[in-house]
């Protein structure tokens, strides 16, 4: 019996056992380690992810390259965003990679062919007695096992194009952007904190190209954010930095949400912050500046995207019937000039815009119909419509407002449009008055010119048909004409002394000499015109 118990008993030590071995074994095969060993490993397609599920490291390729690199992305976010590189100038060229200890103890990527590259050193005693581990600070590093918190490597020593909360940036600890989004190689901009060439006794942000200085911040002075002073205009600091002389780092605000400060490549650094709700992120500050961070220049004010605006202009500017809040911060945005009315407010055109994201739609196919849903509604303060995306309105302040290729009609108080209206003859007007006096004075001069030539006196212009008509008239006997006061002046030459007409005396001397002044007259016709009158017989007094 008690053999039996005992058998019993056994038996259900196994049977208890058994599912505990399975329960074990299952939870071993599901869960995601966070370190390798020295004698394990991880192949393309296998990952490390941080304790708290934050960070993954893996292999990835980057934009459309085909290229495998290991990497350090955000787990929760939609295709990752990547903040570490490891190979980022010897890429695996295929997905035979393999990440890795070597036998001294450095952390290897090795491809299929067996060529390999180092991604952290640590070499020396105890080479067996460590481990790699993706911490939840998105922090790889290379500690002893026996002894976590002796660290040996960690990636926030070596950053790549990304600075994290809890980092430290120096100016040998930099940030290097990537050469282009499809490849993460070293770009041309380093990003650091530490004593400034011009005053070496205080620090600042620096941002070089190729070793030549690119851009500087203020000093540091203590103060959070004296780096950054336009970070105060915001109503939410996303960032407070912590530094000294040498060292800085910061803590994002609020404290839990994820936010990351980024060198892109084009040399610019980049605020962000993730919004949970839409699952994206927001730029919240840049410099250069840009029109992509959010909310740049406040309510109501219009960022201008043009690459043509100089350090002495400010990129923000506020539409017509609004003036900025505060004259020395164009980024505090703007205020109406004038309260809107409800009744009797009119619309502006703002051309060439990119219409703000928080609209209303409605199902209404016309334009006046869509203008009229705005007018009857007095917290309307603009509408847009168009063929391709229907009618939108917007309610209150407008944010967001940036130069683009559609038009939004912005409502104002109707006193506002006719100073709307002054404003745009003022410049219309002017220059048409301008090509109005241009085209009078064109014709003047032309007709003053004709008339000069008509009257020089050394250059007689005889029309010869008007005086051969003359001539076959008195051939035919027919002795009346009518004669223009032109065709008179042109058959005179002017009315020359040479050429007057009836002088001399009476009956046959008056003929006589009548015949003689054509003949003259025939012969200067010959001379100017090129034309044989040889032919025409003089008339026997």
């Amino acid at each position: 019996m008690l053999v039996e118990i005992s058998y019993l008993k056994k038996c259900t030590v196994v049977v208890l056992l058994i599912p505990s071995v399975l329960t074990i074994r299952c939870f071993s095969a599901t869960t995601p380690r966070d370190t390798i060993a020295f004698n394990e490993s991880i192949s393309d397609g296998q990952n490390l992810v941080s304790s708290d599920k934050k960070f993954v490291l893996g292999f990835f390729s980057p934009g459309a390259s085909s290229h495998r690199y290991i990497g350090i992305w955000y787990n929760s976010i939609p295709n990752g965003t990547v903040v570490w590189v490891a190979n980022r100038n010897d890429p695996v060229h295929d997905k035979s990679g393999v990440l890795k200890f070597d036998d001294v103890g450095n952390l290897i990527v090795q491809n299929g062919t067996g060529s390999s590259s180092i991604v952290a050193f640590g070499s020396g005693v105890g080479v067996r007695d460590r481990e790699a581990a993706i911490l939840y600070t998105g922090n790889l590093v290379l500690r002893s096992m026996a002894n976590q918190s002796n660290i040996i490597w960690d990636s926030f020593t070596y950053p790549t194009d990304t600075w994290l909360p809890g980092m430290n940036i120096t100016l040998r600890n930099l940030l290097k952007s990537w050469k282009s989004y499809d490849d993460p190689a070293t770009g041309d901009y380093t990003f650091g904190f530490g004593l400034s060439i011009v005053n070496t006794s205080a620090s600042q942000f620096i941002i070089n190209w190729n070793r030549n200085s690119f851009w500087t911040s203020a000093s540091w002075n203590s103060d959070t954010n004296s780096l950054i002073p336009e970070l105060k205009s915001m109503s939410i600091i996303p960032v407070s930095f912590q530094c000294d002389n040498l060292t800085c780092m910061y803590t994002p605000n609020p404290a839990g949400i994820m936010t990351k400060i980024v060198l892109d490549q084009s040399g610019s650094l980049n605020i962000t912050q993730f919004n949970p709700e839409t699952r994206l992120w927001t730029l919240l500050w840049r410099h250069p500046d840009s029109c992509d961070v959010s909310n740049l220049c406040g309510v109501n004010g219009v960022c201008n995207n043009s690459m043509s605006v100089s350090a002495s202009e400010s990129i923000c500017r506020c539409p017509e019937g609004f003036a900025a809040q505060h004259q020395s911060n164009s980024r505090k945005g703007c205020t109406r000039q004038t309260p809107l009315q409800c009744n009797g407010d009119r619309f502006i055109d703002m051309l060439n815009m990119t219409v703000p994201g928080n609209r209303q739609k409605l199902s209404v196919v016309e334009k006046s119909e869509c203008e009229f849903a705005c007018m009857k509604s007095c917290s309307c303060t603009a509408y847009a419509h168009s063929l391709s995306d229907g009618c939108s309105l917007w309610h209150g302040n407008l944010t967001n407002l940036q130069d683009g290729v559609e038009t939004l009609h912005l409502r104002i108080a109707a006193s506002e449009l006719h100073g709307h209206k002054m404003l745009w003859i003022a410049y219309v007007l002017p220059p048409v008055a301008f090509l109005v006096f241009c085209l009078i004075s064109f014709i003047w001069i032309r007709r003053r010119k004709n008339k000069g030539k008509r009257k020089q006196p050394d250059h007689p212009l005889v029309m010869a048909s008007d005086v051969m008509k003359l001539w076959e008239s008195e051939d035919t006997g027919s002795h009346f004409m009518m004669l223009s006061f032109l065709q008179i002046e042109n058959a005179t030459d002017n009315f020359s002394t040479e050429n007057k007409l009836g002088e001399g005396g009476f009956g046959l001397c008056t003929r006589a000499t009548y015949q003689m002044e054509k003949m003259l007259l025939l012969r200067d016709l010959q001379r100017i015109q090129g034309k044989d009158y040889q032919s025409l017989r003089m008339k026997s007094c």
